[in-house]
């Protein structure tokens, strides 16, 4: 059974020496960081030593203790390890102590905590831009599920025995007058493709007629209708698609009008 050293003692910071050949840097923003964490919340990881009082684990702890004024740090002696055991132990422990963030779980108590008037954000060592960032992509998050939960799937079901005629869909007044206008212009090229292009959204569709027409056709036609939003029946692909977010911009524009 491995033994633990758990016996922790009060020792003035200056009598703890820094190992000269440390592996990771501590910038003063980052000693700030942790200051501010054992201002808050005290000592969970004391710093441990040699048995010469050289730091084998917690740098930026003492860095922090110095800058805070403190007069006594919690400190582990670990007489029991050999210099090359030591110095095994500082890389690990740097080493270790790498890992990725889980982003949702992340987003999730950062959210939690943003609502709590006592706690000071700045302590959890994140910069500022840092928790903006991640409180706007939890908002994203919150706006993408307001367009999922206004509309309810629909059911497309045959309500005639025959479906409506395909000139029945759409009209296309409009854009042939407007194809007619750009090609007796004198504007070529680019400019008149584009313009060609323009003209498309003054195609009128029926939405009642194409959902009917939805309802009686087959399954690869139905997956094309999907896939150009002419009907809806996954939101997700919708909101990616930015169609749902489309129309509730266009009916709240509408209510303003």
């Amino acid at each position: 059974m491995t033994e633990l050293h758990q016996d922790v003692t009060a020792v003035d910071p200056d009598e703890l020496i820094p190992y000269g050949n440390n592996v990771k840097a501590h910038p003063d923003d980052q000693v700030k960081k942790i200051a501010s964490s054992i201002k808050n919340y005290g000592w969970d990881q004391p710093i441990v030593v040699d048995g010469s009082n050289e730091i084998i684990k917690g740098h930026g702890r003492l860095q922090a203790a110095q800058l805070l004024g403190l007069e006594q740090v919690p400190v582990i002696v670990r007489e029991d390890l050999t210099e090359a055991e030591a110095r095994a132990s500082r890389i690990a422990d740097n080493k270790t102590a790498e890992s990725e963030w889980l982003d949702e779980e992340l987003e999730t108590e950062i959210d939690v905590l943003a609502q709590d008037d006592e706690i000071d954000m700045d302590s959890l060592g994140f910069d500022d831009s840092e928790i903006d960032d991640l409180l706007q992509s939890i908002n994203e998050e919150d706006e993408d599920s307001k367009y999922t939960d206004k509309i309810k799937t629909p059911v497309y079901e045959p309500t005639q025995d025959e479906p409506p005629a395909l000139d029945e869909l759409y009209d296309t007044g409009r854009y042939n007058e407007l194809i007619q206008a750009i090609e007796s212009s004198e504007v070529s090229g680019e400019m008149a493709q584009f313009l060609r292009f323009a003209a498309q959204r003054h195609i009128i569709f029926d939405y009642e007629n194409i959902a009917e027409y939805y309802a009686h056709a087959d399954s690869d036609t139905q997956e094309l209708m999907e896939l150009l939003t002419l009907v809806i029946v996954d939101y997700e692909q919708a909101i990616e698609q930015g169609f749902v977010r489309y129309v509730d911009e266009t009916m709240e524009a509408m209510d303003d009008a």
